[in-house]
């Protein structure tokens, strides 16, 4: 372990001072922690507290890297991690996290540098993922590298600056081991089953950390109607600035943003409010113990199984019922689960029909959103080579919602620019979009919307077609010629 240990430290530390940014707050330091235990106790809880160097085993690398090797639940070996900020993705606070690393992971051939980042349930710490459940051993037996993040603190119901710190993490761990990018899986329970989807849904950046599938087990899905049900001290909590800054009808946006569904009164999904369908091609394993206390958790979890079955996504749903486990890690069958997810791999190849909804601008797959109104999702409908445009290279782009600006790549998209190309462009809000459609090295000789020749721009330099098609809500077609 000792040989790892080293490597951890070196690589640990030069990731830290490559990622270095403006100077950050001191981070508060009180009493060090002490000797590792892992029984959780009250010190596990609440803000991250820096240790000090000298304290229980610590090791210090540049910037503020703590870390130490810990007893192992597994052969491989473990690590307690600490990163200050802004390292940890956060101006202001520290993370923590336990890693097993295989002890030949580095040697393993890169396809198979399997990573697997657990999320603990609601008030406990990291440490619930070694001491209830069997996922130490289930990735030991893989040779998958496990990661268990802390989230800043043991609340955060996916709140939007613990996925950051999740993503800024991420960045770091790459360089201690460089792992299989296209094989991450997450996994959670409770809260950390919203974590896991939450964070699945809204990153999909294929040049940044992402999920290839996602284990979700009786998870809080809709946060506004979970903040309702919640009783007077929580809604306090969860108003704070450690979590959402304001309750959703301050802050509506903020609650709406991470959570995969939304319900009607009915207990039904509703569709215009489900940006878990950014994830539907994706494996989603879903596990529900239908003896669960929790019958809001049960209820929705059912829910949404259905509504992602009924909409032909990559979604098994698993249904026990355990009145002795109750609302316990211990109902999952990690290994069927984990043997559905770890199966996928993510490939180049684009998915032919995606539905977004996209809380802020960025790369979504094959999709770059340049701009969207704000504290709103904006939304879309792509296809490639949809059967009512009539022929192969052409694609739709339908549904579009409080969209401002576009950017599609031909090339990304498998499309050729040296051939006629058919789009059909609906608005469904009646605002205009503006497209850039990137691949065209030359003008093309001529842009017709519905027969009609319309205006657009070419620009050399970005090799960019800039058009607005129609925006009074009916279907255009948009035929380009080379």
């Amino acid at each position: 372990m000792s040989n790892l240990k080293c490597l951890l430290a070196l690589v640990l530390s030069s990731a830290a001072l490559a990622s270095s940014a403006s100077s950050a707050p001191v981070q508060r330091e009180e009493e060090p922690q002490g000797v590792f235990r892992w029984a959780m106790s009250a010190e596990d809880l609440g803000e991250v507290v820096l240790p000090r160097m000298e304290i229980a085993g610590w090791a210090v690398g540049p910037n503020g890297i703590f870390y130490r090797g810990v007893p192992s639940f597994s052969s491989d070996p473990t690590f307690e991690v600490i990163i200050r900020a802004p390292h940890s993705g956060h101006p202001l606070y520290a993370e923590r996290l336990l890693i097993q690393i295989p002890t030949n992971f580095s040697q393993k051939p890169f396809p198979e540098r399997a990573v697997m980042v657990a999320f603990h349930g609601f008030s406990v710490s990291e440490k619930d993922i070694f001491l209830n459940t069997d996922l130490p051993a289930q990735a030991a037996q893989r040779g998958w590298m496990l990661v268990a993040p802390y989230g800043l603190t043991d609340t955060s119901f996916a709140n939007p600056q613990s996925q950051a710190s999740l993503q800024a993490i991420f960045n770091v761990l790459y360089g201690v081991v460089p792992f299989n990018y296209r094989r991450v899986y997450g996994v959670g329970f409770s809260m950390g089953g919203l974590n896991a989807l939450s964070y699945a849904m809204r990153h999909l950046d294929r040049q940044q950390m992402q999920f290839a599938g996602v284990v979700v087990h009786t998870s809080t899905l809709d946060m506004p109607k979970a903040f309702e049900s919640s009783s007077p001290v929580m809604q306090w909590l969860l108003s704070n600035s450690r979590h959402f800054g304001g309750s959703p009808e301050q802050v509506p946006f903020e609650y709406e943003r991470v959570s995969p569904v939304q319900f009607t009164d009915a207990g039904q999904v509703d569709a215009e409010r489900a940006p878990v369908l950014n994830f539907a091609g994706r494996p989603i394993f879903l596990h529900t113990n239908l003896a669960d206390s929790h019958v809001n958790l049960v209820e929705g979890m059912t829910s949404l199984g259905s509504f992602l079955q009924q909409r032909g996504a990559n979604v098994v749903e698993h249904l026990t019922h355990d009145p002795v486990m109750g609302h316990h890690w211990g109902t999952l069958p990690l290994g069927i689960a984990l043997d559905h997810v770890g199966s996928f791999v993510l490939g180049n190849a684009v998915d032919p029909s995606i539905q977004l909804f996209a809380d802020n601008p960025g790369r979504w797959q094959h999709v770059d959103i340049e701009s969207i109104s704000p504290d709103t999702f904006g939304r879309l409908r792509l296809e490639i080579a949809p059967v009512a445009a009539g022929m192969l290279n052409s694609f739709s782009l339908l549904d579009t919602r409080d969209l401002d600006e576009v950017r599609l790549d031909t090339n990304q998209l498998g499309l050729s620019s040296s051939e006629p190309l058919r789009f059909l462009h609906e608005s469904a809000d009646g605002t205009p979009d503006l497209l850039r459609i990137v691949g065209y090295s030359s003008a093309p000789s001529s842009v017709l919307v519905d027969g009609a020749v319309v205006g657009w721009t070419w620009s050399a330099p970005t090799a960019e077609l800039v058009l607005e098609p129609s925006a009074d809500g009916h279907l255009s077609q948009v035929d380009v010629l080379p």
